[in-house]
Protein backbone atom coordinates (compact mmCIF):
# COMPACT_ATOMS: atom_id res chain seq x y z
CA UNK A 1 0.00 0.00 0.00
CA UNK A 2 1.41 3.56 -1.22
CA UNK A 3 0.92 6.93 0.42
CA UNK A 4 -1.29 7.48 -2.01
CA UNK A 5 -3.08 4.48 -1.02
CA UNK A 6 -3.18 5.01 2.49
CA UNK A 7 -4.81 8.80 2.33
CA UNK A 8 -7.52 6.56 -0.24
CA UNK A 9 -8.58 4.76 3.08
CA UNK A 10 -10.08 5.84 5.78
CA UNK A 11 -9.19 3.32 7.50
CA UNK A 12 -5.42 3.19 7.44
CA UNK A 13 -3.32 4.23 10.61
CA UNK A 14 -2.13 7.19 8.49
CA UNK A 15 -5.53 8.07 7.20
CA UNK A 16 -7.19 7.75 11.12
CA UNK A 17 -4.13 9.71 12.26
CA UNK A 18 -4.67 12.46 10.17
CA UNK A 19 -8.18 12.60 10.69
CA UNK A 20 -7.90 12.82 14.36
CA UNK A 21 -4.75 14.84 14.43
CA UNK A 22 -5.59 17.34 11.48
CA UNK A 23 -8.64 18.09 11.15
CA UNK A 24 -9.04 21.43 9.61
CA UNK A 25 -8.91 20.21 6.05
CA UNK A 26 -11.49 22.64 5.09
CA UNK A 27 -9.46 25.93 6.19
CA UNK A 28 -6.61 24.80 4.56
CA UNK A 29 -8.80 23.70 1.39
CA UNK A 30 -10.42 27.63 1.77
CA UNK A 31 -7.31 29.15 2.11
CA UNK A 32 -5.45 27.92 -0.99
CA UNK A 33 -8.61 28.79 -3.23
CA UNK A 34 -8.68 32.22 -1.88
CA UNK A 35 -5.04 32.58 -3.22
CA UNK A 36 -5.94 31.25 -6.70
CA UNK A 37 -5.55 34.00 -8.99
CA UNK A 38 -8.89 35.51 -9.92
CA UNK A 39 -7.91 34.84 -13.20
CA UNK A 40 -5.65 32.11 -14.45
CA UNK A 41 -4.20 31.41 -17.32
CA UNK A 42 -3.99 27.22 -18.12
CA UNK A 43 -1.94 25.64 -20.74
CA UNK A 44 -3.62 22.78 -22.33
CA UNK A 45 -2.70 19.87 -24.13
CA UNK A 46 -4.20 19.82 -27.91
CA UNK A 47 -5.50 16.95 -29.28
CA UNK A 48 -8.41 15.81 -31.30
CA UNK A 49 -8.19 12.51 -30.08
CA UNK A 50 -8.46 11.04 -25.71
CA UNK A 51 -5.40 12.53 -23.76
CA UNK A 52 -3.35 10.82 -20.90
CA UNK A 53 -3.51 12.62 -18.80
CA UNK A 54 -1.39 10.30 -16.32
CA UNK A 55 1.51 10.12 -18.86
CA UNK A 56 1.66 13.90 -18.95
CA UNK A 57 1.65 14.54 -15.24
CA UNK A 58 4.14 12.27 -14.74
CA UNK A 59 6.34 13.65 -17.86
CA UNK A 60 6.10 17.02 -16.75
CA UNK A 61 7.89 15.66 -13.06
CA UNK A 62 10.25 13.99 -15.24
CA UNK A 63 11.07 17.73 -16.73
CA UNK A 64 11.67 19.75 -14.25
CA UNK A 65 13.84 16.90 -12.39
CA UNK A 66 16.44 16.95 -15.21
CA UNK A 67 16.14 20.84 -14.89
CA UNK A 68 16.66 20.55 -11.56
CA UNK A 69 19.81 18.07 -11.97
CA UNK A 70 18.33 14.68 -11.25
CA UNK A 71 17.10 13.34 -14.67
CA UNK A 72 17.31 9.78 -13.28
CA UNK A 73 13.93 8.31 -11.24
CA UNK A 74 14.15 5.41 -9.13
CA UNK A 75 10.67 4.35 -10.07
CA UNK A 76 11.77 4.60 -13.57
CA UNK A 77 14.54 2.31 -13.57
CA UNK A 78 12.45 0.13 -11.03
CA UNK A 79 9.65 0.11 -14.14
CA UNK A 80 12.03 -1.37 -16.53
CA UNK A 81 12.90 -4.20 -15.01
CA UNK A 82 9.27 -5.02 -14.24
CA UNK A 83 8.25 -4.29 -17.58
CA UNK A 84 11.15 -6.52 -18.89
CA UNK A 85 10.35 -9.45 -16.38
CA UNK A 86 6.82 -9.17 -17.25
CA UNK A 87 7.90 -9.31 -21.30
CA UNK A 88 9.84 -12.14 -21.10
CA UNK A 89 6.95 -13.98 -18.69
CA UNK A 90 3.72 -12.82 -21.33
CA UNK A 91 5.70 -12.70 -25.09
CA UNK A 92 9.73 -13.48 -25.20
CA UNK A 93 12.89 -12.89 -23.94
CA UNK A 94 13.90 -11.63 -27.48
CA UNK A 95 11.40 -8.50 -26.63
CA UNK A 96 12.18 -8.52 -23.20
CA UNK A 97 15.88 -8.21 -24.05
CA UNK A 98 14.69 -5.66 -26.83
CA UNK A 99 12.68 -3.65 -24.41
CA UNK A 100 15.71 -3.33 -22.27
CA UNK A 101 18.43 -2.14 -24.57
CA UNK A 102 15.76 0.46 -25.98
CA UNK A 103 15.37 1.34 -21.83
CA UNK A 104 19.35 1.99 -21.12
CA UNK A 105 19.06 4.12 -24.41
CA UNK A 106 16.69 5.79 -22.81
CA UNK A 107 18.26 5.97 -19.31
CA UNK A 108 21.86 7.78 -20.54
CA UNK A 109 20.04 10.04 -23.26
CA UNK A 110 17.82 10.96 -19.66
CA UNK A 111 21.36 10.81 -17.36
CA UNK A 112 23.67 12.97 -20.78
CA UNK A 113 21.07 15.96 -19.63
CA UNK A 114 22.16 19.20 -18.28
CA UNK A 115 20.89 21.37 -15.29
CA UNK A 116 19.44 24.09 -16.51
CA UNK A 117 20.46 27.94 -15.39
CA UNK A 118 17.74 30.58 -14.98
CA UNK A 119 16.62 32.09 -18.22
CA UNK A 120 17.47 28.67 -19.76
CA UNK A 121 15.60 26.01 -18.92
CA UNK A 122 13.93 25.56 -22.23
CA UNK A 123 16.33 25.00 -25.65
CA UNK A 124 15.72 24.97 -29.29
CA UNK A 125 12.70 23.53 -30.44
CA UNK A 126 14.26 20.27 -31.83
CA UNK A 127 16.01 19.55 -28.48
CA UNK A 128 12.60 20.53 -26.67
CA UNK A 129 10.43 18.07 -28.47
CA UNK A 130 13.24 14.87 -27.98
CA UNK A 131 13.57 15.56 -24.70
CA UNK A 132 9.59 15.75 -23.67
CA UNK A 133 8.80 12.70 -25.91
CA UNK A 134 12.25 10.94 -23.78
CA UNK A 135 10.13 11.77 -20.42
CA UNK A 136 7.05 10.63 -22.03
CA UNK A 137 8.58 7.19 -22.41
CA UNK A 138 9.94 7.46 -19.42
CA UNK A 139 6.76 8.19 -17.50
CA UNK A 140 5.41 4.87 -19.34
CA UNK A 141 8.27 2.78 -17.50
CA UNK A 142 7.03 4.48 -13.90
CA UNK A 143 3.45 3.59 -14.75
CA UNK A 144 4.79 0.12 -14.75
CA UNK A 145 6.51 0.53 -11.51
CA UNK A 146 3.16 1.89 -10.06
CA UNK A 147 0.72 -0.74 -11.73
CA UNK A 148 2.75 -3.68 -13.22
CA UNK A 149 2.73 -3.63 -16.99
CA UNK A 150 -1.18 -3.53 -18.63
CA UNK A 151 -2.42 -4.57 -21.65
CA UNK A 152 -3.30 -1.10 -24.08
CA UNK A 153 0.22 0.18 -22.61
CA UNK A 154 2.47 1.99 -25.44
CA UNK A 155 5.62 -0.41 -24.54
CA UNK A 156 3.52 -3.72 -25.84
CA UNK A 157 2.83 -1.05 -29.70
CA UNK A 158 5.98 -0.26 -30.07
CA UNK A 159 8.50 -1.86 -32.59
CA UNK A 160 11.25 -2.65 -30.07
CA UNK A 161 13.37 -3.59 -33.19
CA UNK A 162 13.89 -0.36 -33.69
CA UNK A 163 15.57 -0.01 -30.77
CA UNK A 164 14.27 3.45 -28.39
CA UNK A 165 13.62 5.07 -31.97
CA UNK A 166 10.60 2.66 -32.13
CA UNK A 167 9.38 3.78 -28.34
CA UNK A 168 9.71 7.34 -29.03
CA UNK A 169 7.55 7.15 -32.44
CA UNK A 170 4.84 5.57 -29.71
CA UNK A 171 4.30 9.21 -28.41
CA UNK A 172 1.50 11.32 -29.29
CA UNK A 173 2.25 14.73 -31.21
CA UNK A 174 0.13 17.06 -28.85
CA UNK A 175 3.00 15.81 -26.16
CA UNK A 176 6.17 18.25 -27.00
CA UNK A 177 4.32 21.23 -27.57
CA UNK A 178 2.35 20.60 -24.22
CA UNK A 179 5.26 19.92 -22.22
CA UNK A 180 7.21 22.87 -23.66
CA UNK A 181 4.58 25.20 -22.74
CA UNK A 182 4.77 24.03 -19.04
CA UNK A 183 8.41 24.32 -18.59
CA UNK A 184 8.66 27.88 -19.95
CA UNK A 185 6.16 28.30 -16.92
CA UNK A 186 7.94 27.09 -14.65
CA UNK A 187 11.49 29.24 -15.54
CA UNK A 188 9.73 32.67 -14.33
CA UNK A 189 10.58 34.84 -11.10
CA UNK A 190 7.02 33.56 -9.80
CA UNK A 191 6.67 30.06 -10.21
CA UNK A 192 10.17 27.80 -9.64
CA UNK A 193 12.81 29.52 -11.09
CA UNK A 194 14.10 30.67 -7.64
CA UNK A 195 14.46 26.56 -7.31
CA UNK A 196 17.39 27.10 -10.27
CA UNK A 197 19.04 29.52 -8.64
CA UNK A 198 19.56 27.46 -5.11
CA UNK A 199 22.81 25.73 -4.62
CA UNK A 200 22.63 22.10 -5.99
CA UNK A 201 22.94 20.70 -2.65
CA UNK A 202 19.72 22.37 -1.66
CA UNK A 203 17.71 20.34 -5.01
CA UNK A 204 16.27 16.76 -3.61
CA UNK A 205 14.48 15.46 -6.47
CA UNK A 206 12.02 12.11 -5.51
CA UNK A 207 13.32 12.51 -1.81
CA UNK A 208 12.22 9.03 0.17
CA UNK A 209 11.86 9.41 4.06
CA UNK A 210 12.56 7.56 7.34
CA UNK A 211 9.02 6.54 7.47
CA UNK A 212 8.03 5.94 3.66
CA UNK A 213 8.62 2.07 4.40
CA UNK A 214 5.97 2.29 6.73
CA UNK A 215 3.04 3.49 3.97
CA UNK A 216 4.65 0.94 1.56
CA UNK A 217 6.79 3.57 0.03
CA UNK A 218 6.49 7.30 -0.57
CA UNK A 219 8.33 9.63 -2.40
CA UNK A 220 7.68 13.19 -2.71
CA UNK A 221 8.50 15.61 -5.94
CA UNK A 222 10.77 18.18 -4.84
CA UNK A 223 12.71 19.76 -1.94
CA UNK A 224 14.22 23.00 -2.72
CA UNK A 225 16.01 25.02 -0.10
CA UNK A 226 13.97 23.63 2.71
CA UNK A 227 10.53 23.54 0.63
CA UNK A 228 8.68 20.27 0.22
CA UNK A 229 7.21 20.82 -3.27
CA UNK A 230 4.19 18.57 -4.86
CA UNK A 231 3.98 19.11 -8.39
CA UNK A 232 0.21 18.94 -10.25
CA UNK A 233 -0.50 19.14 -13.64
CA UNK A 234 -3.77 19.89 -13.16
CA UNK A 235 -6.40 22.04 -15.34
CA UNK A 236 -8.78 22.41 -13.19
CA UNK A 237 -6.78 24.11 -9.95
CA UNK A 238 -9.48 24.77 -7.86
CA UNK A 239 -10.76 20.84 -7.73
CA UNK A 240 -7.54 20.22 -5.35
CA UNK A 241 -8.83 19.68 -2.26
CA UNK A 242 -8.22 17.33 0.87
CA UNK A 243 -6.27 14.67 -0.55
CA UNK A 244 -3.89 16.58 -2.35
CA UNK A 245 -3.26 18.68 0.55
CA UNK A 246 -3.24 15.36 2.89
CA UNK A 247 -0.60 14.36 1.21
CA UNK A 248 1.85 17.35 1.68
CA UNK A 249 0.96 16.23 5.00
CA UNK A 250 2.05 13.16 4.99
CA UNK A 251 5.16 13.68 3.52
CA UNK A 252 6.09 16.18 6.18
CA UNK A 253 5.04 13.81 8.86
CA UNK A 254 6.78 10.95 7.55
CA UNK A 255 10.41 12.90 7.60
CA UNK A 256 10.53 11.61 11.14
CA UNK A 257 13.64 12.88 11.93
CA UNK A 258 13.75 16.08 9.95
CA UNK A 259 16.46 14.77 7.63
CA UNK A 260 15.62 17.24 5.01
CA UNK A 261 14.85 20.49 7.28
CA UNK A 262 11.09 21.03 5.60
CA UNK A 263 10.35 24.55 6.82
CA UNK A 264 7.60 24.96 4.08
CA UNK A 265 5.29 22.96 2.07
CA UNK A 266 3.25 24.33 -1.50
CA UNK A 267 1.42 22.76 -4.12
CA UNK A 268 3.31 23.88 -7.66
CA UNK A 269 0.45 23.80 -10.51
CA UNK A 270 3.09 23.40 -13.55
CA UNK A 271 0.04 24.04 -16.01
CA UNK A 272 -0.90 27.84 -14.99
CA UNK A 273 2.76 28.25 -13.63
CA UNK A 274 1.79 28.97 -10.00
CA UNK A 275 3.08 28.12 -6.58
CA UNK A 276 1.45 28.26 -3.47
CA UNK A 277 3.23 27.29 -0.66
CA UNK A 278 2.55 27.69 3.51
CA UNK A 279 5.17 27.99 5.91
CA UNK A 280 4.74 24.44 7.52
CA UNK A 281 3.62 25.73 11.00
CA UNK A 282 1.22 28.13 9.32
CA UNK A 283 0.32 24.76 7.53
CA UNK A 284 -0.19 22.63 10.58
CA UNK A 285 -2.06 25.12 12.10
CA UNK A 286 -4.72 25.83 9.25
CA UNK A 287 -5.20 22.12 9.57
CA UNK A 288 -5.98 22.42 12.84
CA UNK A 289 -3.04 21.14 14.46
CA UNK A 290 -2.57 20.96 18.37
CA UNK A 291 0.95 19.49 18.70
CA UNK A 292 4.12 20.65 17.18
CA UNK A 293 5.48 19.33 14.16
CA UNK A 294 8.15 17.19 16.05
CA UNK A 295 5.35 15.89 18.77
CA UNK A 296 3.34 15.06 15.40
CA UNK A 297 6.14 12.85 13.78
CA UNK A 298 6.56 10.75 16.77
CA UNK A 299 3.26 10.48 17.20
CA UNK A 300 3.33 9.40 13.69
CA UNK A 301 5.88 7.18 13.86
CA UNK A 302 4.28 5.10 16.48
CA UNK A 303 0.64 5.59 14.80
CA UNK A 304 2.12 3.64 11.75
CA UNK A 305 4.22 1.26 13.64
CA UNK A 306 1.66 0.05 16.42
CA UNK A 307 -1.98 1.29 15.76
CA UNK A 308 -3.12 -0.15 19.20
CA UNK A 309 -0.38 1.52 21.27
CA UNK A 310 -1.21 4.84 19.39
CA UNK A 311 -4.83 4.74 20.47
Amino acid sequence: MSLTSCLNDPRSALRVFLDAELPGTAALVADYRSRLPQHLDTVQPHSSGPLDHQSLGQAIDLRLRIAFGSPVPRTVVTGIGLAATQLADTHSCTAALALTDAARDLLARLAAQPPALPGALVGEAAVEEHLARLCFVAAWFEAVARAGLRPGSPLLRADLSRGLEGLLEQVPDYVPGDLTAQAVLADRPGALQWVLTAPASQRVCGPVFTGSNDVGGGDADFIAAGCLIDCKSTIHPARVGRAHLYQLAGYLLLDYDNAYGIDRVGLYLSRQGKLIDWESRHFLQLLGARRTLPELRRACRIALADPAEAA
